[in-house]
């Protein structure tokens, strides 16, 4: 996976148009359809998509962007800042931006994508400018999960309620974390015999409603379920979020690895406990529930 910024000059290729902060079922269908005309064409595939966040914070943040799209078979992304200069360009400028440099044979795009400068411009102007420069063009009818259009927006409402079921549904995989688990720490788990790797939030990723939940981390081969407590550790007067990850017949140093966690379903929310004791319990249980 290639990332080419926004101006510069790339590979011939199909073009994605869209954000793909969440890539989610809706933004498969397109993947599915751009490596198709790719095929055909005999071109790589590319896919726009912001270093920052277009509404507040990402679903997925660029790094876990670039993980997914690449497992899908997009060959490079075309990334772009959300900034003031990106926001003015107008419509036809922006197209003819992506379509020199990256030297575009199909545009492909769902039908709600909006761009140019107050995003006048939508399926009708991409149409036109398409068919001036002799370029194909597919649009895409929206995806819908049980009645709802699929989104972004969509997705941070099921990561506020923390349904991940839900989530997973919409996105057509399960939603992760991911990052280096941290050498920080006073080894709490450990002393109760739930030993845990801990994961900081990616910064600018939209956060997941705090509470425990059952997850699966693949470490080298093998896949391994587990529960990870998202939030505060209130037990132990710690009030920072971290992803907290007690891995399931896992044994074994992972400090400073980099490291994924998937999420299944909810299990609870964060309670504090009146001891140490209480809380090893109150493990136990929730374990029962993923065994």
């Amino acid at each position: 996976m290639r990332i080419v910024h926004y101006g510069d000059r790339a590979e011939a290729c199909v073009f994605l148009l869209g954000y793909f902060d969440a890539v989610h079922v809706g933004h498969r269908k397109l993947i599915a359809r751009a490596k198709a005309l790719a095929e055909k064409f005999g071109v790589k595939v590319a896919a726009l998509t912001f270093a920052d966040g277009k509404r507040g914070d990402q679903v997925y943040v660029l790094s876990e962007r670039e993980k997914i799209l690449s497992s899908l078979g997009v060959d490079y992304l075309y990334v772009a800042r959300f900034d003031g200069a990106f926001k003015n360009t107008e419509g036809e400028a922006f197209l003819e931006t992506v379509a020199d440099n990256c030297f575009v044979k199909a545009f492909v795009c769902g039908e709600d994508f909006r761009f140019g400068k107050n995003a006048v411009c939508g399926g009708l102007c991409l149409t036109e400018y398409c068919k001036k420069r002799g370029i194909a063009v597919e649009i895409l009818p929206l995806v819908s999960v049980d009645g709802q259009k699929a989104s972004a927006t969509l997705a941070k409402k099921y990561l506020d309620e923390g349904d991940i079921k839900s989530l997973n549904a919409m996105l057509g995989d399960n939603y992760f974390i991911s990052g280096k688990v941290s050498t920080e720490g006073r080894h709490v788990g450990r002393n109760l015999g739930f030993p845990t790797a801990n994961l900081h939030p990616l910064d600018g990723k939209y956060p997941l409603a705090q509470g425990v939940y059952a997850v699966r981390v693949k470490i080298g081969a093998t896949d391994y379920r587990g529960i990870a407590n998202f939030g505060p550790r209130p037990t132990f007067g710690d009030g920072r979020v971290v992803c907290e990850t007690y891995i399931d017949g896992f044994s074994g140093d992972l400090y400073g690895k980099e490291l994924t966690v998937r999420f299944d379903f909810r299990i609870r929310g964060v309670m504090k406990f009146s001891s140490a004791e209480e809380l090893k319990k109150q493990l136990e249980k929730d374990l029962e529930k993923i065994r």
